[in-house]
């Protein structure tokens, strides 16, 4: 297997042997959980065991750097060996905002794994499968992020409160994680925003504004964000369904 695609006139070879390293951020403070939400057990594990497992088990992923507070780093290290975690290489402190923690990640990936996927600690029922499905997705495209169908009738409405129209869900969807970059495009996005990634909200967005075109991929619905304590409720109603 071997071909070529382009982007921005520069050709990207595509061969059997493209992987990704894998960045977790697990760095955020958990202000609305109100505690550290990627500690908490779902199931017999704890939240960021579920998420680094699924990376583990990952075909496609070589590698897994996992950006965290300083005083947790430690802790991710004892969780390596309980758990076996083997394709952590790296444990390192994280930014003041997430964009910044998964660019501090970035620099401490190994420069030879060709494509670099973004995930967030708090998605813990991310599986293998659609993990490689990103993946794929972005050797052919260069970008791809994790995504789910847009299932509520969605409405703009106008400043003062009242409906202004109903949008077309078919053409919607909810971002989710891994998102999925050429390590060429990731650098370019550092390069370009580094001074001011609080200004975005994921990571494709910075791609998006460089022209780049990002590849959707649907994924399970089970793909949830932890933030509220409803949220890690849902997700062990979930894992007792799988």
């Amino acid at each position: 297997m071997y071909y070529d695609y382009i982007y921005n006139e520069r050709v990207f070879a595509l061969t059997e042997n493209s992987k990704i390293s894998a960045i977790v951020t697990a760095a955020g403070s958990s202000e609305r959980f109100g505690k550290d939400k990627t500690e908490q057990l779902i199931g017999d594990l704890p939240c960021i065991v579920h998420t680094l497992k699924a990376f583990e088990l990952s075909e496609q992923t070589v590698q897994t750097v996992v950006v965290t507070r300083k005083e947790k780093i430690e802790y991710i290290l004892e969780l390596k060996e309980k758990y076996g975690l083997n394709k952590i290489s790296a444990v390192v402190e994280g930014g003041p905002c997430r964009q910044s923690s998964a660019a501090i990640g970035f620099a401490n990936t190994d420069p030879c794994v060709p494509f670099v996927a973004v995930h967030d600690g708090a998605r813990p029922l991310i599986t293998p499968k659609d993990i490689d499905a990103v993946a794929f997705a972005a050797y052919e495209h260069g970008a791809a992020i994790a995504a789910m169908p847009q299932v509520n009738t969605v409405k703009t409405v106008t400043p003062d409160g009242f409906i202004d129209r109903t949008v077309d869900r078919n053409i919607l969807i909810s971002a989710a994680t891994p998102q999925i970059f050429s390590r060429e495009i990731y650098a370019r996005m550092v390069e370009a925003f580094g001074g001011r990634f609080s200004d975005f909200t994921d990571d494709s967005s910075m791609a998006e504004v460089l022209g780049v075109k990002v590849k959707t991929v649907i994924c399970e619905p089970s793909n949830i964000k932890i933030t509220t304590k409803e949220d890690l409720l849902l997700a062990q109603t979930i894992l007792k369904k799988v």
